[in-house]
């Protein structure tokens, strides 16, 4: 019997062959793989060495610091305040062609202004500073206790977690309200380890376009209701009217504009939700709106009595960039 003839070695011979064919082939490839995989890792390399520079380039300039406040900050407050000048001198002019865009220009750089004072001041001190005393807050607290404590006296327990008062108007909150307290970042913050304190030294430039986009959101607002408060109170009011125009102002703009800025504040720069935003208003709304009934009234009073009609937004809008500093400074130290 031939051994030749056998059909394993007919078998094994062809699978010999085959091993070898793929072999042949492999080895073309071996050459074009490495090339491509060098190309990559050097392109790779490249790009890493590019955004480690630009990364330790950030750093130095966040860390040079003027006065205890970086040079980043001084920068952006330099420009805004210098555009802001520069508007003033063509605002009435401006303000004849198209009073909406006008307001709305004043208001983008002044609420710019207020928050690059804000985020100077955190720097300053390198942590989150809340304008407001304990104090205050407190005995804002035990009022709203006081007067809660007497119509939630049939609720069960469980409600006592959400009635207003404690630090900052809120008591002690649940597990799941406390994991809320984590944000997830915004979309500029930055990924560079800077310990706690440090962290405040980085300018957040996505609450700082928040906060803009805030006031250009505002302003379509602010235009008619100057409108209507003109209107129903005359073109040359008395003392009387005045009085009325701020009643007017302080007791149904302010809230209500007040709470939509957290509202806003909740959604769009911390990315939080409903449970989040309930928190928020919990803590800060009350004590904010009696700071701000202590801070507008007496600043509408002039502007009501004294300012001419085209110069009352923007007057309202500067004493507002003191204001929208202290608002920038609460909302943040309180954020979710």
């Amino acid at each position: 019997m031939n051994l030749s003839s056998n059909p394993f070695d007919t078998l094994s011979h062809d699978v010999i062959a085959t091993d070898e064919s793929d072999d042949g082939i492999n080895s073309d490839n071996v050459i074009p793989n490495s090339r491509e995989h060098s190309l990559h890792d050097r392109l790779v390399h490249k790009i890493n060495k590019i955004r480690y520079k630009v990364r330790r380039f950030r750093i130095n300039l966040l860390n040079y610091r003027i006065f205890r406040i970086t040079l980043l900050h001084w920068t952006l407050l330099l420009i805004w305040v210098s555009l802001l000048i520069k508007f003033t001198s063509i605002y009435r002019e401006f303000y004849t062609r198209t009073k909406l865009f006008a307001t709305m220009s004043t208001n983008i750089l002044l609420f710019g202004v207020s928050d690059i004072l804000a985020q100077s001041i955190s720097c300053f001190f390198m942590t989150s500073i809340d304008p407001i005393p304990q104090f205050i807050d407190d005995a804002n607290s035990q009022i709203v206790h006081n007067v809660l404590s007497h119509t939630n006296s049939h609720t069960d327990n469980e409600s006592d977690n959400y009635s207003i008062f404690n630090e900052y108007g809120v008591t002690p909150v649940t597990s799941h309200e406390s994991n809320l307290s984590s944000n997830e970042g915004s979309p500029f913050d930055y990924e560079d380890p800077f310990s706690a304190k440090e962290a405040y030294v980085i300018f957040n430039f996505w609450r700082w376009l928040c906060f803009m986009g805030w006031g250009a959101f505002v302003s379509n607002f602010q235009v008619p209701w100057y409108k209507i408060l003109n209107f129903f109170f005359t073109q040359d009011p008395s003392m009387i009217q005045v009085f009325e125009r701020v009643l007017c102002d302080q007791l149904l703009y302010s809230p209500i504009f007040l709470f939509f800025f957290f509202t806003y504040s909740n959604f769009v720069m911390e990315g939080g939700d409903g449970d989040t935003l309930r928190i928020k208003i919990q803590k800060v709304y009350l004590s904010t709106l009696g700071c701000n009934l202590i801070v507008w009234p007496m600043a509408q009073i002039i502007n009501f009595a004294v300012m001419p009609k085209h110069l009352q937004v923007p007057f309202s809008s500067s004493v507002g960039v003191l204001w929208n500093c202290f608002l920038s400074m609460r909302n943040s130290s309180n954020s979710l």
